[in-house]
């Protein structure tokens, strides 16, 4: 019996020690999914990128438009039926958020979370922006394989999580929790049907569960370098 526990034993070191050696590092599954994208040549050429996405919920029709500015600035804008119902600018330090009940400005570690996050590629940037990512290790993730990549911004005040489809090295999946005045919400964001765009592939159909419910975002198109101006991000 003390002969099979200690087989049973060493079978499982060395299967735990094939499964450490076997898995990549966390700079390993980023730049895996930087080359399936497009490469790094690229992306490096996009300085500013306006995405227009459509769903639909209670309030109708959905449009949403994100524009994107190297190096760290943002905004989306969310209409309903035509009506602007909510918007979002970040100019690099700060976030202002507005909507049908007033608005607001975010700064510190959450305005600083939100602009890595929403900068163009955000992986390309982790470094300069001081994000240190860390793998979690495989996971199944509706029985597919991945690898969970876990960052976290250079203050170590707020994490966040991508999976990465451990044959095709694209992102899956992220998992963010953001602090608002309703206290905190974390979304959950899945992407799938990834096409390309100018060489560079998208996922087109993204699918948010939050504590507001889930939203199905169905990308219309992504338009590159069209020359976005700073003062598209002013912050008042």
């Amino acid at each position: 019996m003390k002969k099979l526990v200690l087989i049973v034993g060493i079978v499982s070191v060395f299967w735990q020690s094939v499964m450490a050696q076997s898995a990549p590092t966390a700079d390993q599954v980023v730049d895996k999914y930087i080359a399936a994208i497009g490469g790094k040549d690229a992306l490096m050429k996009v300085t500013d990128m306006t995405t227009s996405m459509s769903s639909e919920g209670q309030m109708g029709a959905i449009m949403i438009t994100r524009k994107q500015k190297l190096p760290n600035k943002f905004s989306m804008v969310i209409n309903a039926n035509g009506m602007e119902v909510m918007k979002q600018t970040g100019d690099g330090s700060k976030v202002v958020m507005g909507g049908m009940q007033g608005s607001r400005t975010i700064e510190g570690p959450a305005a600083q979370q939100m602009t890595v996050m929403n900068t163009i590629f955000p992986e390309l940037h982790y470094g300069e922006n001081g994000v240190k990512t860390t793998l979690v290790g495989p996971e199944k993730l509706n029985g597919q394989d991945t690898y969970k990549l876990s960052h976290t911004t250079a203050d170590g005040s707020t994490t966040w999580t991508d999976n990465f489809d451990a044959t095709t090295g694209l992102k899956v999946q992220s998992m963010a929790t953001m602090k608002s005045q309703q206290g905190e919400m974390t979304t959950t964001s899945t992407f799938s049907d990834y096409k390309d765009v100018n060489g560079i592939k998208f996922p087109m159909t993204i699918l948010q569960q939050s504590s507001r419910g889930p939203m199905t975002m169905i990308i219309d198109n992504v338009k590159i370098n069209k020359g976005l101006k700073d003062s598209d991000f002013t912050v008042k």
